[in-house]
C-alpha cells in the first residue's frame, strides 16, 4: 500500500520515519519505493548523496518520463528498496502531480514518500492509500497539525518527561495512532553513523510490527 509522511513542522522525525517504515518493508518481502520529496533522505540512512536527476527532475513540466523512468532514477539501498532522491532543488514550471498519482497506481511497488513539510496538493494525496502525520506530542505541533488536512493516521514520536501524551494527540487529531516510534539516543546514533539499514529491525522491528 502507499503511504505518504507528512508532518505539521520540522524536527519531527519524519524522514527517519519514513525510511524506517520503507527500509522495514523492503526487509519483510515487499518491493518497496522511497521517494524523496525533502532530500533527507540519503543522510538518514546512510548512503551517499545521488547525483543527476531525481523525482523533481521528473516533475518537471515538459518532461515525459514515465513510472519506469522514474524507478531507474533510483538508487537501491538494500534488496527490495530503491531510493528516488529529490534531485534538482526545485522543480521546472508546473509539478506533474498527476502523473505522480499515476505512476504510483501503476507501478509493482509500495511508494513510500517522505514530503516532511513540503506542499503536497489533493492530486497526489487522494491516490495514496494512506496519508500518515509524524508528530511529537508537543503542543505547537497540534496547533499547526489541527489546521492541516486530516491525515489517515498518526505515528506519534514518543518522548518522555512531555506534558501531552499519545492518547492526547489522537484526541486532538481525531485520526488513529498507527503507531508510538520511542525517541532514543540509539536511533539518533545509528542514523548519525549511517547504521540505520543495519540496525532498523532491532530499532523499529517491534513498534513498526503491524505495519
Amino acid at each position: 500500500m502507499s503511504t505518504l509522511f507528512m508532518s505539521p513542522k520540522g524536527g519531527n522525525c519524519t524522514t527517519v520515519t519514513a525510511s524506517a517504515f520503507s527500509l522495514m518493508s523492503a526487509i519483510r518481502g515487499t518491493n518497496t519505493l522511497l521517494i524523496d520529496l525533502c532530500g533527507d533522505v540519503p543522510a538518514a540512512i546512510g548512503i551517499a548523496e545521488p547525483h543527476g536527476p531525481g523525482i523533481n527532475d521528473w516533475l518537471h513540466e515538459d518532461n515525459i518520463g514515465d513510472p519506469q523512468q522514474m524507478v531507474l532514477l533510483g538508487t537501491p539501498v538494500i534488496p527490495g528498496l530503491v531510493v528516488v532522491h529529490r534531485g534538482a532543488r526545485f522543480v521546472d514550471g508546473e509539478p506533474r502531480w498527476k502523473a505522480l498519482a499515476q505512476a504510483i497506481s501503476e507501478l509493482p511497488h509500495d511508494v513510500i514518500i517522505d514530503a516532511g513539510t513540503t506542499y503536497v496538493p489533493e492530486a497526489l494525496t487522494t491516490a495514496m492509500g494512506s496519508v500518515s502525520m509524524v508528530v511529537k506530542p508537543c503542543y505547537l505541533s497540534l496547533r499547526r497539525a489541527s489546521r492541516l488536512p486530516r491525515p489517515s493516521n498518526v505515528f506519534v514520536i514518543k518522548e518522555d518527561n512531555r506534558a501531552l501524551t499519545v492518547k492526547d494527540v489522537g484526541n486532538v487529531l481525531g485520526v488513529p495512532i498507527a503507531a508510538e516510534i520511542p525517541y532514543e539516543a540509539a536511533i539518533s546514533r545509528a542514523v548519525d553513523a549511517g547504521l540505520l539499514p543495519a540496525r532498523v529491525e532491532q530499532l523499529f522491528g517491534n513498534c513498526l510490527s503491524q505495519r
